[in-house]
């Protein structure tokens, strides 16, 4: 008699001791599910606490933790992705409405009686805004592809020497920089400096750097080479403030509301650069822009 008494209260402990484990488990449970809820909403970024020991039930809401961390950390990359696009949509479709604007203005004005040489000017000016739109459409294009990592590892590289590159540059903005009255000066080390690299985009990258100089420089443009391969270029920029120089390679920014410049160029430039494991940065030193470029 005893020991089926015995036996009873061992087997009433025990039914007890898994209730209160099953109770615990649940509760455990009714906590993951609660604040993986406010991780998934984003009400909350701290871990999931439980209040068992239960270490399979902790080990599962560490897993879980690391899990939906990961998954707001995509969805918040996905958001401010989302914000970027609708901003340079928004950027596009203001550089793009600009010319159209203005070509079909003067495409009504032509409709009316003109003489010779309205005409001729309005002619000018819509052929000048098609010229706009196509230079832009272009730096879309060419901004798409420099952003498209399988674009870079199909290039071809070859030696380049760097004077010379610069000098055939420099030589096809000569009309921009002599409508400024500039007269580019060189620098350039006694020692030859040739790279490795596709000349394509090593002419893309110094095509949109002096010509972004032959659009805003004033008084003077300097450009120096060394023998390590590093290319300064310094002009006279007294309008440029610190903050718009931290912005001058962000896509689509332009100091004068895209009235000369899409935006792009620079943009270009520092992307087809850090693709390729080379730099482009810009500061002020007094009145002076100074770009150092290393490719």
């Amino acid at each position: 008699m005893p020991i089926a008494i015995a036996l009873i209260v061992i087997h009433a402990i025990a039914v007890i001791v898994l209730a209160v484990r099953l109770a615990l488990t649940r509760c455990a449970f009714d906590e993951i599910r609660q604040q993986a809820d406010d991780k998934i909403e984003g009400s909350t970024q701290s871990s999931i606490r439980l209040t068992t020991s239960d270490k399979k039930a902790r080990a599962l809401a560490t897993d879980l933790d690391r899990a939906l961390t990961d998954l707001n950390e995509e969805r918040n990359k996905l958001i401010a992705g989302d914000r970027v696009m609708r901003s340079n949509i928004t950027a596009i479709s203001h550089d793009l409405r600009t010319p159209l604007t203005a070509i079909n203005s003067y495409s009504e004005m032509l409709e009316g009686e003109l003489s010779e040489e309205d005409r001729r000017e309005y002619v000018s000016r819509i052929r000048q805004r098609a010229e706009e739109l196509g230079d832009l459409t272009e730096e879309l294009f060419k901004y798409s592809v420099s952003r498209d990592a399988q674009y870079y590892s199909h290039l071809s590289t070859e030696p380049i020497d760097l004077k010379r590159l610069i000098e055939e540059i420099l030589l096809s903005f000569y009309k921009d920089f002599e409508a400024r009255k500039i007269t580019p000066e060189t620098s350039f080390c006694e020692d030859q400096v040739v790279i490795e690299y596709n000349r394509k985009n090593a002419v893309r990258v110094l095509d949109n750097v002096f010509g972004n100089a032959s659009k805003y420089a004033a008084d003077y443009l300097k450009v120096s080479l060394d023998k390590d391969g590093e290319i300064v270029v310094v002009n006279k920029a007294s309008d440029l403030t610190p903050v718009q120089v931290s912005h001058m390679f962000d896509r689509y920014y332009t100091v004068d509301d895209g009235k000369r410049s899409t935006g792009l160029g620079l943009a270009i430039a520092k992307e087809l650069l850090m693709e390729s494991e080379g730099s482009i940065s810009a500061e002020l030193e007094g009145e002076d822009l100074v770009i150092k470029i290393k490719f």
